[in-house]
């Protein structure tokens, strides 16, 4: 009788735990983060913005944030290649899975770059919910090629 109640326990409880645990494919974040570069790339900014998260929308308006990557794509120029450092995931009750990916970024301009990307991921679908990079060509002041003598 004992063996019969834990057994039908467990019958109970495994498809809910089960169920807690997302299957996670970091390809499909790698892609999007791809798919980021090349869109980068052909300064299709829009695109990336429109394919973002809620969230990223809510946070950042459309024209600040094309703008804003209009400057960086000034400062360190075309994107040329990435090497994935990290990654972490956070899944939620919600089904959807949080994905964070660093790199070492190479750009025209500056081949010292890191980068952010966070994720969400739901349905099989990873949209851009937060991206950061930092360089030491960002955080340089303009400064004259001529010498005054």
């Amino acid at each position: 009788m004992f063996k019969q109640r834990i057994l039908a326990l467990m019958l109970v409880l495994l498809p809910l735990l089960s169920s807690c645990s997302a299957v996670f494919d970091p390809a499909l974040t790698e892609l999007a983060v791809k798919d980021f570069h090349n869109s980068y790339n052909a300064s299709s900014f829009t695109t990336i913005y429109r394919n973002s998260s809620p969230e990223f929308q809510e946070f950042v308006s459309e024209d600040k944030f094309t703008r804003l990557l209009g400057k960086l794509q000034t400062k360190l120029g075309e994107h040329h290649s990435s090497d994935l450092v990290s990654w972490s995931s956070k899944s939620s009750f919600g089904g959807a899975t949080m994905v964070t990916l660093v790199y070492k970024a190479e750009y025209q301009h500056d081949g010292q770059a890191q980068e952010s990307f966070t994720f969400r991921v739901r349905d099989g679908l990873a949209r851009l919910y937060n991206f950061n990079v930092s360089s030491p060509v960002l955080s340089q002041k303009n400064r004259s090629r001529e010498t005054e003598i």
